[in-house]
């Protein structure tokens, strides 16, 4: 009996599930099968990369460019390789600045300035120092990056502010001209992969544009100048991500009136493998030669780097002895001249070509007056300069320096031995900024006096002085 009531419970709880079974089953489901792409097709697009770049010999230029990493640099030098290989291919030197301090002295002898991303601004004394560089015909190449940004964090509210480098390059490009934009440049109908990768392919007519058919720039501000050139102008489907709009007035890259200084919207190009697509390495090889080519005029402003060759005639005046002191003085020029790889070579008259030193009192002969006549200076009780109007002699020192294509002369002027020694130590030490100077003249104070040395009339006449009210005098070491 038992059993029974089990099979009535099992059937109670059965046939209600089978009967929904039955009441919704609609037959075996028909599944199509679903297409999918077929991924084995697909290809990456691929940049298109100039296969016609030169590995020729190229031309050895020479010169040192110095490259900027003092202002807070938003790059490495890994990430400019191709530029930096371009440079030394061509027999250039690459160095760089790891302190403002250093800037002055490093452009007397560069031929080349590089700012890549700066983050931190040029202060007025740079942006000038850099600006007498380009006027004696330095080359400046400033880089900058939209998608390269300084980091810092809000003090109050704590969170990260991202600095851009428009403003600091900025700083040192307003004084040629030429302002980068706080934006990018972007293309959405024809473009190398992505919306900001823009294609430029109107160029303005300069040795930086030679040979290019086009250019792409990965990231890209726009740059403007009323008075330079557009370098690199693109479609009007290139627009500004200021104003969503396109302005033939702006473009990649920007030349200078005087084309000693070209600004750039971005840097990544000049690394791998961006350097190698479309005419990038054409380009990267012009901005090389761009740089080695920049050739100062030489003055003062440069010293100690005056001379060009690798020997120095030097002609010491007959009124000058060759006493101890002189050749102590001798050998302190002769030291800091190796240093810069030049040799000295005594002469025993004035030689009309070559890099020259000449050491004279002002008691001149005739081919040192012959020197004085050239830069219209007269010596007398006092000095008439040009360029400073009249100067006490006592106590005083003059540099003259002539450039011509026969080559560098410097001058050295003073009223006594002692005096001449003493300028002999300024040259040694490489440093006149102590002496009043412009291109071709600098008038120092050596601090002597030379109370022996007298122009005329009757000499001058000293009461004696006890020994023990002299006051000590102090003697100029010899690095001045």
């Amino acid at each position: 009996m038992k059993r029974e009531y089990f099979y009535i419970a099992l059937a109670a709880l059965l046939l209600p599930i089978l009967a929904r079974a039955i009441w919704f089953y609609r037959g075996v489901a028909d599944r199509p099968e679903i297409a999918t792409p077929d991924f084995a097709s697909f290809a990456a697009p691929q940049a298109p990369v100039n296969s016609n770049a030169s590995n020729e010999d190229v031309k050895q230029l020479n010169g040192v460019v110095v490259i900027d990493q003092a202002h807070g640099n938003q790059f490495s030098m890994n990430d400019i390789v191709a530029f930096t290989s371009a440079i030394q291919q061509r027999g250039g030197k690459i160095e760089t600045l790891s302190d403002t301090f250093s800037l002055e002295y490093q452009l007397k002898y560069a031929s080349a300035f590089v700012s890549i991303s700066p983050s931190y601004q040029f202060t007025a004394f740079e942006a000038q120092t850099l600006q007498n560089f380009a006027e004696r015909g330095g080359r400046i190449l400033v880089f900058t990056d939209p998608t390269r940004n300084f980091i810092s964090v809000d003090f109050i509210s704590g969170n990260p502010v991202a600095f851009g480098d428009s403003n600091a390059a900025n700083s040192l490009l307003k004084g040629f001209g030429i302002t980068v934009n706080n934006d990018y440049l972007y293309n959405t109908q024809k473009n190398e992969g992505n919306f900001r990768n823009v294609f430029f392919d109107q160029f303005g007519k300069s040795e930086l544009t030679f040979g290019l058919k086009e250019i792409a720039l990965y990231g890209t501000h726009s740059l403007e100048s009323a008075s330079g050139l557009i370098l690199l102008g693109g479609s009007e489907s290139n627009l500004s991500s200021s104003n969503d709009a396109h302005n033939p007035n702006q473009g990649g890259a920007v030349l200078s009136a005087d084309g000693n200084v070209a600004a750039f919207g971005d840097a990544t190009f000049l690394s791998s493998p961006y350097s190698t697509y479309t005419d990038n390495a054409t380009l990267i090889s012009n901005l090389a030669d761009f740089a080695l080519t920049g050739k100062q005029t030489i003055t003062l402003q440069n010293f100690p780097y005056i001379f060009n060759g690798k020997t120095v005639n030097v002609y010491i005046a007959p009124d000058l002895n060759k006493n101890t002191s002189l050749i102590t003085a001798l050998s302190g020029l002769q030291s800091s001249l190796r240093f810069m790889n030049i040799e000295m070579r005594f002469v025993d008259a004035v030689p009309s070509s070559g890099d020259t030193i000449i050491i004279s009192t002002f008691l001149l002969d005739e081919d040192t007056q012959a020197i004085a006549n050239k830069f219209d200076i007269e010596f007398g009780s006092s000095i008439n300069t040009v360029e400073f109007g009249e100067v006490s002699s006592s106590g005083t020192g003059i540099f003259l320096f002539d450039s011509t294509i026969k080559g560098n002369t410097l001058v050295i002027f003073a009223g006594s031995e002692d005096d001449v020694i003493a300028m002999m130590g300024l040259v040694s030490g490489g440093n006149i900024n102590s002496c009043l100077t412009s291109d071709k003249v600098a008038v120092c104070s050596v601090g002597f006096g030379g109370s022996d040395f007298f122009f005329g009339g009757e000499e001058d006449t000293f009461e004696e002085t006890p020994t023990d009210e002299l006051m000590p005098e102090t003697t100029p070491t010899a690095s001045g």
